[in-house]
């Protein structure tokens, strides 16, 4: 299945990435897309033969492409290599060199010892026979030493195939790096591990200094903890409505079939004593870790019937069926169990506004229209032109029309004068009632005094008549 079926069209990072979206993964679950390459560009290949005799093509790496399409040019170049036999010979020169040095050690210790015995032995006729068997054991490390000259230089030769090969996989932008990294490795005096520490002495080209190069190659590209990124962005996945079952599965599997191949803090200078190389998930853990991508609902039906997933196809099976049973949409292609995702990507993003409740009571647009209400002023969407009561064909004011009168101009609005009125009136009437309660509140002051002065006389006048 290619990248574009197992992930759909307009599909966006934040629909299939739990968190804030800050962690860039080195190899993303949406692939990247290179949109200024021109279509009708062809992708240049080299002719290769297997060791089978069959003959295949393989393209060449230009440096142009995404670092997906860069890491996958780079595993097919190492198996076709193995499918070439190319490794294969290397293992068996390596091999008989192994078996030669032995063999030529052993016989060189037993004709020391038989030496030994020529020089211990005092009866001539038995040195006649142990100077024989020396004289053949001398023979056997000539031939030996020969033999493992020869396999020496067959190893050099697989070694120097290897090299070649591996550069004809590459050119022009994407050949300038590799030409470099294998001159510093093989040929460089003292040249640096991947660990940043200086080696005395020229290296040469072994399989390990391949092994170093094409890590070194990896990292023009990728970050030096790329393995130890792309295995923890594994665990943010998770599938949306936009995607099957099948397809997320398919696509995380790709995905995570990276890890092994990308580089590692392990291969860079900030390793220590206590660093590990990274290992890709095991299928249960990996198969664990895709049951908590799929939805909460799925999970729980899951958890109802089934035990933990020891394999991806195992948990693929029982999610089709649940996927079947509680679909994420429906006929039409509204999501039943609708997730909403925030919009919310950055720590600078505004925070969303909630949508008004009042857009559910608009009026539906009409589709009525009057074009004499339009031309000479007037609601004209309230009504059609044969409906008109406003204006004639002629564009006059019928008689007796009483439509709404015009307030922009004024500054009084409809009813404002009635409201004025009767809050004049009652101001009016609040103030003549004042007015009384006034006149009243001072004849009650002037009543109180009169009564006060004529009751102070009478007493006056009573105290004198008792004298």
């Amino acid at each position: 299945m290619s990248l574009a079926q197992q992930v759909p069209e307009g599909l966006k990072p934040q629909e299939v990435e739990r968190g804030n979206g800050k962690l860039v993964a080195p190899i993303p679950f949406i692939p990247e897309k290179l949109e200024e390459l021109d279509p009708d560009r062809k992708v240049p290949t080299i002719k290769i033969e297997l060791e089978n005799g069959v003959e295949s093509r393989m393209a060449v790496w230009e440096g142009i492409g995404t670092k997906e399409q860069f890491l996958c040019h780079m595993v097919s170049m190492r198996e076709a290599l193995v499918g070439m036999g190319l490794f294969k010979k290397h293992e068996e020169a390596r091999k008989r060199v192994s078996d030669l040095t032995e063999e030529r050690t052993q016989t060189k210790a037993l004709r020391d010892v038989i030496a030994e015995q020529v020089d211990s032995t005092v009866l001539e006729a038995e040195k006649v026979s142990l100077r024989k068997e020396l004289a053949q054991h001398n023979e056997a490390v000539k031939e030996l030493k020969a033999a493992l000259a020869e396999a020496k230089q067959e190893q050099v030769a697989a070694m120097a195939t290897i090299f070649s090969t591996t550069a004809n996989f590459f050119r022009g932008d994407g050949k300038s790096p590799w030409d470099k990294i294998v001159a510093e490795q093989t040929e460089k005096n003292p040249w640096t591990n991947l660990r940043g520490v200086e080696q005395s002495g020229v290296r040469g080209k072994t399989l390990a200094a391949w092994g170093d190069c094409f890590t070194l190659m990896l990292k023009t590209v990728f970050a030096n903890n790329a393995a130890e990124q792309q295995k923890f962005y594994l665990t943010l996945l998770r599938l949306c409505s936009k995607q099957t079952v099948r397809s997320f599965l398919q696509r995380a599997t790709t995905v995570a079939g990276y890890v092994a191949e990308l580089p590692s803090i392990i291969h860079s200078r900030d390793a220590t004593e206590a660093t590990k190389p990274v290992e890709p998930y095991g299928d249960g853990e990996f198969a664990t870790i895709m049951l908590h991508a799929m939805p909460h609902k799925w999970q729980m039906q899951y958890n109802l019937g089934h035990k933990a997933p020891a394999t991806v196809q195992y948990l693929q099976d029982a999610m089709e069926k649940i996927e079947v049973a509680f679909p994420l949409r429906e006929g039409n292609g509204t999501s039943k169990n609708k997730v909403s995702f925030s919009k919310m990507t950055k720590m600078t993003d505004k925070i969303p506004k909630k949508k008004s409740h009042a857009a559910k009571h608009e009026k539906p647009a009409s589709a009525k229209s009057c074009a004499l209400c339009s031309k000479y002023g007037g609601a004209h969407k309230t009504h059609n032109t044969q409906e008109c009561k406003k204006y004639d064909q002629q564009g006059n004011l019928k008689k007796g029309f009483k439509g709404r009168k015009d307030f922009s101009t004024t500054s009084t609005p409809p009813g404002a004068s009635k409201s004025y009125a009767q809050l004049y009136a009652e101001t009016k009437k609040l103030k003549s009632s004042n007015k009384k309660f006034k006149r009243a509140l001072k004849k009650s002051k002037k009543h109180s005094k009169k009564r006060k002065y004529a009751s102070s006389s009478e007493s006056d006048s009573s105290d004198s008549d008792s004298e």
